[in-house]
């Protein structure tokens, strides 16, 4: 019976020129975050986080009113 492991030993050995540098990737990443933020970058945070704090404010006061209402309804 063949295993999935004997098929990746050949995989696993790779020649010194075909090495990846992974440190050039976390540098690279450094940087990238490192950049500033574009106008459209703040309008973008700015609506994020009118829809987390006031959407659910919203519903919150939308299910007080609709409640009141109901209850001038039953309580005739």
């Amino acid at each position: 019976m063949g295993t999935d492991f004997e098929d990746n030993e050949e995989e696993q050995i790779q020649p010194e020129e075909e090495k990846i540098d992974w440190m050039q990737y976390a540098q690279r990443e450094e940087q990238d975050a490192l950049r500033p933020l574009d106008g459209k970058d703040y309008l973008a945070l700015f609506i994020a986080s009118c829809q987390t704090i006031f959407l659910p404010l919203v519903i919150l006061i939308i299910v007080v009113l609709a409640f009141n209402f109901w209850l001038q309804i039953v309580a005739g």
